[in-house]
């Protein structure tokens, strides 16, 4: 969890310096049994696709996927960390992105990846308890705020039924829309992380994943 937490404050920080300069500017989207290997996604084209997850998203034309070696660098690893097993990675590293996604007009992004609850909070963890968790710590941080919805809601993203928790966040004066999304799969809480800035809605954004 608190390698989630300073990997989702140096995104929001990037987020907030870039967007400082662009905003206005618009452009002209559990369950606990493992039904398949864990493993890390693809991306063909346009679509990224986890088999795992059971996630599909396909970026518009101004969105951007990362590299494993700028995924790497976010996660302040390795390139080759991203290389072999995801399951040795995560026993490694507790929090590991599988893909990040940016909007190079509104610098709206979206990560996705997995955090070994073994190794973090603990297996027995509901997605409401990692909600709550999350909002503590977040709590604790004075370079920004960000403020929880009283109650979270169930949605489905490709296959599967995620909690989602919609925040407003105010960082480096810069205020956005935070959605997160969880999943828990055995002792792994898989997540989306949506970072909107300007020019979508949450239901644009869910409307990339199919």
């Amino acid at each position: 969890m608190k390698k989630l937490i300073s990997l989702l404050m140096a995104t929001l920080m990037i987020t907030a310096l870039f967007a400082g300069c662009s905003l206005g500017k618009d452009p002209d989207n559990g369950d606990t049994e493992i039904k398949k290997e864990l493993s890390r996604g693809t991306i063909e084209g346009t679509v990224y696709k986890n088999d795992f997850t059971g996630i599909q998203f396909t970026r518009p034309d101004s969105w951007v996927y990362s590299t494993d070696e700028e995924i790497a660098y976010a996660m302040s690893l390795g390139a080759e960390f991203l290389e072999g097993d995801l399951k040795k990675a995560l026993e490694n590293s507790p929090t590991v992105y599988d893909m990040l996604v940016t909007d190079t007009l509104t610098r709206t992004n979206i990560n996705v990846g997995f955090e070994n609850l073994a190794k973090t909070l603990s297996t027995n963890i509901t997605e409401e308890q990692y909600f709550e968790a999350m909002k503590k710590q977040l709590d604790n941080v004075t370079s920004m705020t960000v403020s929880f919805p009283d109650k979270y809601d169930t949605v489905k993203l490709g296959d599967n039924d995620y909690l989602r928790a919609v925040c407003n966040v105010s960082a480096m004066g810069v205020n956005m829309q935070q959605v997160y999304y969880v999943r828990k799969v055995d002792k792994y809480m898989s997540f989306v992380i949506v970072t909107i800035v300007s020019g979508y809605t949450v239901e644009d954004i869910e409307a990339m994943f199919n």
